[in-house]
């Protein structure tokens, strides 16, 4: 009897001790990589395939999607505190990948990106954030700004801070300052950087800018 409970003992023990092993890897994987919040309207997530209806707030995973409705508006917020507020009939799919830069592990963070985003992300060497859509590359040094894919054309203007844009076509690239902008036409051609245009912060006042009338005429950005 002893002999029996010793040994079932023991294989317990030993059982406890392997499903550690194996549930720690598999609780990292499913780790939340940010969390989406419903502002308005409707928008779903979507997940190996299947649809998720949006709504209050969701933890986003690597390769989801995040898609608004024609009345949607979304904030997604990436870990660390990153925000990327979403405007109506926009699309994004997460993906990440982890890399080293010397001794540093990097995590690398693309959005392709359907639609139109406004930015606010931090510096952080450690943390990186791409745009991709399907002409261009938006390349974020910590800053605020717009982006969005219409019609083939990637339009893309800094608030604060730099971004670089780079056409997919022929690596054309420009750098653009706070209060300019440039696109990438459906040629790939990157046009010259311009005065901001308060046009690109429409459907955004949910992120809390507050513009005046010649701001939306598209004649000025005023820049705190």
């Amino acid at each position: 009897m002893m002999q029996n409970y010793n040994s079932m003992f023991k294989f317990l023990f030993v059982f406890l001790i392997i499903n550690s092993f194996i549930k720690v890897p598999i609780q990292a994987q499913f780790q939340p990589s940010g969390m989406v919040k419903l502002i308005k309207g409707s928008a779903v997530i979507i997940r190996n395939g299947g649809e998720i209806k949006l709504k209050k707030k969701f933890n986003i995973k690597n390769k989801d999607i995040i898609r608004t409705t024609q009345s949607g508006k979304v904030l997604f917020t990436l870990l660390g505190g990153d925000h990327v507020f979403m405007a109506p009939n926009t699309e994004i799919k997460y993906v990440e990948n982890k890399g080293k830069k010397g001794l540093v592990n990097i995590l690398n963070r693309n959005l392709h990106l359907k639609g139109r985003l406004l930015a606010r992300i931090r510096k952080n060497l450690a943390r990186t954030v791409v745009i991709r859509t399907a002409n261009a590359i938006v390349g974020v040094k910590g800053t605020e700004f717009v982006t969005e894919f219409i019609n083939k054309t990637t339009n893309v203007g800094t608030i604060k801070g730099l971004v670089s844009l780079t056409s997919l076509a022929n690596n054309q690239s420009v750098e653009l300052k706070e209060g300019t902008m440039s696109s990438v036409n459906i040629d790939g051609e990157v046009l010259l950087p311009s005065e901001f245009s308060g046009i690109l912060m429409r459907d955004f006042e949910f992120a809390g800018e507050k513009m005046s009338g010649e701001d939306a005429a598209g004649k000025k950005i005023k820049l705190d």
